[in-house]
């Protein structure tokens, strides 16, 4: 049994706040482990959530987040076909959004409710076998019937017909178009680039970038900021 209602999410720069509909919260450390994959810690337990952009509306962002406790599933999608897991989709209003985002008036949030788990799974990705790789050197050097994965360094992939997600690592086939953009650097041979060393604020080549260029990675290496913000697979 469970309180029927809203539950908020507020994200801070370190730390999560759980508000319930019962007006309890629960306040977590936050922590970056991997490309979509967050630690929350209270000091008695860890929870491993994988999250996922659903999908970019007009006034407000789609977020999908799975977890099965202490670890959690390699992607949203996989929680959403999983009996174990728990997914929550969580909406955020567009900064732009301004008094046009009103939840209560929110057409797809109604149609998430009315179908259920198939709208969910519809919105989870673009049914590219190779986004499931979240690693440059496994992405690169994947098959998925006859389709090669490549990886987009330094930022993530733009489908057509969906838009920017989550993803980097996305398949393509000799002689026919990508159908998705990769807005810095597509790679389907190597990893290097350069990566950025919180503590000291520098960058340094690496055969597992996070950056493809010096200047890339330094403009966000140089500032104060934290580490899910300086590294972009986060």
């Amino acid at each position: 049994m469970f309180d029927m209602g809203e539950i908020d999410m507020k994200f801070g720069n370190k730390n999560l706040t759980v508000t319930y509909p019962n007006k309890t919260n629960d306040i977590y450390d936050v922590y970056s482990i991997g490309p979509n994959r967050i630690l929350l810690g209270d000091g008695k337990k860890n929870i491993t959530v994988a999250y996922q952009t659903l999908k970019n509306l007009k006034h407000t962002v789609a977020m999908g987040l799975s977890t099965y406790g202490h670890d959690a599933p390699e992607t949203f999608k996989e929680g959403m076909n999983s009996d174990k897991a728990l997914n929550l989709v969580m909406w955020k209003c567009n900064n732009w959004g301004g008094s046009s985002c009103k939840f209560d008036h929110l057409d797809e949030f109604e149609d998430l409710a009315t179908q259920g788990r198939r709208k969910l799974k519809a919105l989870a990705g673009p049914g590219d076998a190779c986004n499931k790789y979240a690693d440059c050197h496994k992405c690169i050097t994947a098959t998925e019937g006859g389709i090669k994965c490549g990886w987009c360094l330094g930022d993530t992939l733009d489908y057509k017909g969906i838009g920017k997600t989550s993803f980097k690592c996305g398949g393509f086939q000799a002689g026919k178009p990508f159908n998705f953009t990769c807005p810095i650097d597509f790679r389907t041979v190597d990893c290097k680039g350069y990566a950025c060393d919180v503590a000291s604020k520098k960058c340094s080549i690496n055969s597992d970038g996070q950056f493809p260029t010096l200047s890339s990675c330094a403009e966000i290496c140089s500032k104060d900021i934290p580490y899910a913000k300086c590294n972009p697979q986060t």
